[in-house]
C-alpha cells in the first residue's frame, strides 16, 4: 500500500552518508594519506585549484586506497555549504552509467564515481575500470563517509522536479564556473553581483535561476533582460531562459572529469 512504499522509500536515503561502517577497518589498506588546505590546493591540483577555490573549497583529503585486489584514489572536498558542494560537482560529471540512485547525488562513469555528501565532494577513481572495482565503489565510499546524517542541497523549486540532476543541472557561483557553460548568461550579468546561477542547458536554449544579495542586484538583471526571457522572479531570485550565442562542446576526460 501505499504507506508501506512510503516507508521504503524513507529506508533508501542516502546510503553513502549513513553512521554504519559497512567495512572492517582491517579489509581496507590506506597506502598514503595527505591533507591540503588553502593555497595547497595549488601544487595538488597543478593549476586547476582555481575553480574548487570559486567554491570556497576548505579542505582536501586524498587518500591511495586498497580494497579486496583493487586500486582506488579517493578524494574528499570539504565546502562551505551542501550547495558549494553540488557545484563543484556538477561541473565534473559528464555521461553518467548510473545517476542519483537511493536518492543520493551520484555518478558513476567507467572510472569513477562522484557523490555529494553534505557539505563534501567526494570523488572515487577506480583506475582498472573492472566490474569488481565498481560493485565494490559503493562500500569504499560508505566506509569513509560514515557518520551523521549529512544536510542536504537545496534546490530551486524550478528544478526540484528534474530527474536526474547529475549531468543536467549545473550550480555556478562565480565567473570561472559560468563562463565554461554558458557565453551568453556570462556577458548578460557581466557587471552584475550574484551569489549563484543553477543552470540547466536544452539543446541550443538554456534555463538559469539567478540569486542574488540584495533586490537591487536583481532589478539590473530585470533591467537588461527581454520581457519574454523572464520565467519568474522573487524577492531575491530570477528564473529566465535564453539562448546560447555558440555551442561550445562538453569536455570529457579518461575519468569522465
Amino acid at each position: 500500500d501505499k504507506s508501506e512504499w512510503m516507508m521504503k522509500g524513507l529506508l533508501l536515503t542516502c546510503l553513502l552518508c549513513l553512521s554504519i561502517s559497512w567495512l572492517e577497518a582491517q579489509e581496507m589498506t590506506v597506502k598514503r594519506e595527505r591533507v591540503f588546505t588553502g593555497t595547497g590546493l595549488y601544487g595538488y591540483m597543478n593549476g586547476g585549484a582555481e575553480q574548487f577555490l570559486e567554491y570556497g573549497v576548505t579542505k582536501l583529503t586524498a587518500r591511495d586506497l586498497e580494497y579486496n585486489g583493487e586500486e582506488y584514489a579517493l578524494e574528499i572536498y570539504e565546502m562551505p555549504t551542501p550547495e558549494d558542494a553540488y557545484g563543484i560537482y556538477s561541473l565534473h560529471v559528464f555521461r553518467c552509467q548510473r545517476a542519483d540512485t537511493l536518492g543520493c547525488i551520484d555518478c558513476l562513469s567507467p572510472y569513477q564515481q562522484q557523490t555529494v555528501c553534505g557539505n563534501r565532494y567526494v570523488s572515487l577513481v577506480f583506475p582498472s575500470g573492472s566490474e569488481r572495482a565498481k560493485q565494490q565503489a559503493d562500500a569504499v565510499l560508505r566506509h569513509f563517509l560514515s557518520g551523521e546524517e549529512a544536510e542536504k542541497v537545496e534546490f530551486p523549486v524550478a528544478f526540484q522536479s528534474l530527474s536526474p540532476k547529475s549531468g543536467t543541472l549545473k550550480f555556478l557561483r562565480g565567473k570561472i564556473g559560468l563562463s565554461e557553460v554558458s557565453s551568453s548568461l556570462t556577458h548578460m550579468l557581466e557587471g552584475i553581483q550574484y551569489t549563484g546561477v543553477w543552470f540547466v542547458e536544452e539543446d541550443d536554449q538554456y534555463r538559469a535561476v539567478v540569486c542574488f544579495e540584495t533586490p537591487d542586484q536583481l532589478e539590473a538583471l530585470r533591467k537588461k533582460l527581454p520581457v519574454g526571457q523572464i520565467r519568474n522572479t522573487g524577492d531575491l531570485f530570477l528564473e529566465c531562459v535564453g539562448k546560447e550565442d555558440e555551442n561550445d562542446s562538453e569536455p570529457d576526460g579518461l575519468f569522465g572529469f
